[in-house]
């Protein structure tokens, strides 16, 4: 069966080891069909654009924090996808990376005329959203076509809802279904607390990267200590390290 083209995209900011480790991960697990990787840079300042540019298969989508209000992810994201080339879509937090060959067999290559958005599920009681979970978007696969319409990443209904919520509201509320990857602890990488890092449908996801990185102190105050920059971040980074061979 022929693999349909993909194009992966994730946004970043000052996240080098974690975006570079995304690419290289791209790369390993998806080598049988055609594939592009954009990355939306909000101003990184520490290697980050220098590597980027560097990288044949990666498209480098410089887009300022300044140009979006709020958050800005979902703004960011949104933007990659209309310069996407391919229409089936793939959306990856930048401290997020396959781990599993058939991590779009699984997910992108399922989409269809009735089942339109899949990736991996979070489980959280949003005030705008009655059905109690949504295709978090640290791994989310839909078609180019639904952006603006089903698909909407950003935040439209202010603090009710999380950034890429508000796609898998439209879609269930519109009777499409979706491939849902219940979300486990990844038990051979885990540091620092009780539930993350997390894996689902073959991709794992490090949490509070960029938080940390940002605003270590709201991370801190949220976990009620258990996830600082020195008990999660660093351990987990040599973890990676010493699980992949990583120089870098």
């Amino acid at each position: 069966m022929h693999a349909e083209p993909v194009s992966i995209i994730a946004v970043a900011r000052n996240g080098f080891f974690f975006t570079r480790l995304l690419v290289e991960k791209v790369r390993e697990h998806t080598r049988d069909r055609e594939y592009e990787i954009i990355i939306v840079d909000r101003g990184s300042r520490d290697g980050s654009r220098a590597w980027l540019r560097q990288q044949q298969d990666v498209r480098l989508m410089p887009f300022a924090q300044w140009r979006t209000r709020g958050h800005g992810h979902g703004q960011a994201a949104e933007r990659a996808v209309r310069k996407a080339k391919f229409e089936r879509i793939v959306l990856l937090d930048f401290d997020a990376h396959p781990i599993s060959p058939n991590w779009l067999t699984d997910s992108v290559d399922l989409l269809d005329s009735k089942v339109r958005l899949a990736g991996a599920a979070f489980v959280d009681q949003h005030k705008g959203n009655p059905h109690g979970w949504y295709v978090h978007p640290h791994f989310m696969a839909f078609f180019k076509a639904d952006l603006g319409g089903l698909v909407v990443l950003r935040k439209v209904r202010g603090d009710d809802t999380d950034t890429g919520e508000e796609a898998t509201i439209r879609m269930l509320d519109a009777g499409y279904g979706i491939v849902r990857h219940d979300m486990t602890l990844c038990e051979r990488l885990r540091v620092g607390h009780d539930r993350v890092p997390t894996e689902a449908g073959g991709v794992f996801h490090a949490w509070y990267s960029s938080r940390l990185e940002h605003n270590e102190a709201e991370v801190i105050r949220e976990t009620g200590g258990q996830v600082t920059i020195a008990s999660y971040l660093e351990p987990l980074k040599a973890r990676l390290r010493q699980e992949y061979g990583l120089n870098y």
